[in-house]
């Protein structure tokens, strides 16, 4: 297999196009499937500015097929960071659900309250027009 055809694989298993990687490294547009369907060679500027731009792609691999695709240092890394964000963010979210849980309990009570209060105010109201027609009544 010829380094293009590892570079083609590293693509597919990064799930990027062919346009992308051209646009990122610099290369003419086609310039990487014309490449690859003539099972061409990849010159060092080339791998130079695929090192630079993919670092996680083990270029050892690239040119010979020995050892893995991706660096195995960078995986542990990505995997540490997604862990990380994905903490922070479920941290985010648990302080804003503990704070409508409390809004929504706050809101119970204010509720109950003013229940509490129309209750107080139709009692009262009953009361007086009960009053009203005994005083109509004695009068």
């Amino acid at each position: 297999m010829k380094p293009i055809e590892r570079i083609s694989m590293y693509l597919k298993f990064r799930s990027i196009t062919p346009h992308a990687f051209e646009k990122k490294i610099l290369l003419s547009n086609g310039y990487f499937s014309k490449q690859l369907r003539n099972q061409g060679s990849v010159g060092s500027d080339i791998l130079i500015k695929i090192h630079a731009h993919y670092t996680d792609l083990n270029i050892l691999w690239v040119l010979t097929g020995e050892g893995q695709m991706i660096h195995e240092l960078e995986v542990q890394q990505q995997f540490a960071m997604q862990v990380d964000e994905f903490t922070i963010r479920y941290e985010t979210e648990n302080r804003k659900l503990k704070t409508l849980e409390s809004d929504v309990e706050n809101l119970h009570v204010v509720l109950k309250d003013k229940e509490k209060i129309i209750s107080l105010y139709e009692f009262m109201l009953n009361n007086n027009n009960n009053r009203s027609v005994t005083i109509a009544d004695v009068g």
